[in-house]
């Protein structure tokens, strides 16, 4: 064996073990404010199950404002094959309503239950599940909490640097606009940094510690 060909081996194998540990399970943790107050958390576990990937997504938050609660929990599973989302199951408390969506791929498009009403949705439809930039390519988004439909545009803003866990931090700047309005941020590699919207009149951030 030439030493020319080990360094290409080697390389090789580099590569490899490289790649190997991108695709492996990780998980995402942001913290939700309410202009600079901290009131919940997301997490986002992403884990690699040959050429599936399965997503779970967790969301908390409480508000209290003037003399009243709010609440918000959120669970979600996503299964994706590569680009394509096949199947989403997601479960709500909305300040004490409850609801739940049922999302799977059949035909050219999805059937979607949604808090035991079923119908379906065309395969252009995804929900408004903001981890992937996917979302960043569809006509219609769905609400991931009532399933209700939202006919959006998204635009390309320019490179801005976050501050990503006391880190600097390139970031392309989306947004979504139409039905709803979303301001996102991603990095080089598709990674969600940061999310901001406005609730009510407040500004609510969702950012990647």
């Amino acid at each position: 064996m030439t030493h020319a060909f080990r360094a290409v081996l080697a390389a090789g194998l580099l590569l490899a073990a490289t790649a190997a540990e991108a695709a492996g399970p990780r998980t995402l943790t942001y913290q939700i404010l309410m202009g600079d107050d901290p009131i919940g958390t997301e997490t986002v576990k992403l884990e690699p199950q040959g050429d599936v990937t399965k997503v779970a997504v967790n969301a908390t938050t409480r508000v209290k404002v003037l003399f009243i609660n709010f609440r918000y929990d959120h669970q979600r599973e996503e299964l994706w094959k590569g680009a394509t989302l096949e199947s989403m199951r997601a479960k709500t408390d909305d300040d004490g309503t409850p609801h739940t969506i049922d999302m799977a791929r059949r035909g050219a498009g999805y059937a979607l239950t949604v808090d035991g009403k079923t119908g379906e949705v065309p395969a252009s439809a995804l929900p408004l599940t903001l981890w992937t930039p996917e979302v960043l390519k569809r006509p219609t988004l769905l609400s991931v909490i009532d399933g209700k439909p939202y006919s959006v545009r998204a635009e390309n803003l320019g490179t801005e640097t976050l501050d990503i866990g006391g880190r600097a931090v390139k970031a392309q700047h989306h947004r979504i606009a139409g039905d709803v309005e979303r301001d996102l941020w991603f990095d080089a590699e598709g990674t969600l940094l940061k999310t901001r919207f406005k609730r009510s009149g407040y500004d609510v951030t969702y950012i990647l510690k």
